[in-house]
C-alpha cells in the first residue's frame, strides 16, 4: 500500500476493524478527510484499475455505536459521490455562528468542490458560511500542497488517472502562481509529464 500514510495507533485500529480488514485489498490509499476526535476516514482507494470511496465511522465501544463502513465506488458519478460524502460531514456543523474552521479539513473539501466538482467560489462560500477571500485562501494552499505531491512522486499523474486534466490544471495553476525555484520545479515537472503523456 502507498499513498500518503494512513497511520492507526491500536486503540484506532481496533475500532475501524472493518476497514482495517478491507483495505489490505488495496494497492493505494489517499486519506482525504480525517476527523480522529469523532473517528472519521474518508479513503479513496484503488483496487486493480478500479477506484473506491471508503467512509468509516469508528465503534464506540462506551455507547455501544458498531463501526459504519460504506464503500462506493467511482464512476461517472464518483465526484459526486465524493461531494456527497463530503456535504454529509460538513452538515454536522452547529446552526447560528459558524465554529472556526479546520483549514486542512475545509481547505481539501474546497478543493475537491472546486477543482472536481466545478463549483464556484462564490457558491462555496455561502454553503461554508465564509467569506470569499477566504475560501479562495484556503483553495489556493491547497492547490499547491496537491501540487507539491504531484511533484514528489506522493500523488501518481498518470494521463489515464481520473480527472488527469483537472490535476494539470492544479499544476499549471501553482506554477503560474509561484516564483523562483518552487517555479522552475512546477514548470520542469510539466514539461516532463506533458512530452511523457
Amino acid at each position: 500500500m502507498s499513498s500518503m500514510k494512513l497511520e492507526l495507533n491500536s486503540a484506532q485500529m481496533s475500532t475501524h476493524k472493518r476497514l482495517m480488514r478491507r483495505i489490505v485489498d488495496f494497492e493505494t490509499i489517499y486519506v482525504l478527510c480525517r476527523d480522529d476526535r469523532k473517528g472519521y476516514l474518508l479513503l479513496l482507494a484503488l483496487e486493480e484499475d478500479h477506484w473506491r470511496i471508503l467512509e468509516s465511522l469508528a465503534a464506540n465501544h462506551a455507547t455501544g455505536i458498531m463501526e459504519e463502513l460504506r464503500e462506493m465506488p467511482i464512476d461517472k458519478q464518483g465526484i459526486e459521490a465524493i461531494r456527497m460524502a463530503l456535504k454529509h460531514w460538513s452538515a454536522e456543523k452547529t446552526p447560528g455562528r459558524p465554529a472556526k474552521y479546520d483549514p486542512d479539513r475545509e481547505g481539501q473539501e474546497i478543493f475537491v468542490y472546486h477543482v472536481y466538482g466545478g463549483k464556484t467560489i462564490r457558491a462555496i462560500a455561502k454553503e461554508f458560511h465564509m467569506g470569499p477571500a477566504t475560501v479562495q485562501k484556503l483553495l489556493n494552499r491547497v492547490r499547491f500542497q496537491v501540487a507539491d505531491r504531484f511533484v514528489s512522486g506522493e500523488l501518481p499523474l498518470a494521463p489515464d488517472a481520473p480527472n488527469y486534466d483537472q490535476n494539470l490544471g492544479v499544476l499549471r495553476w501553482a506554477a503560474k502562481n509561484s516564483n523562483g525555484e518552487n517555479r522552475a520545479r512546477y514548470m520542469e515537472f510539466l514539461k516532463t509529464a506533458l512530452a511523457n503523456a
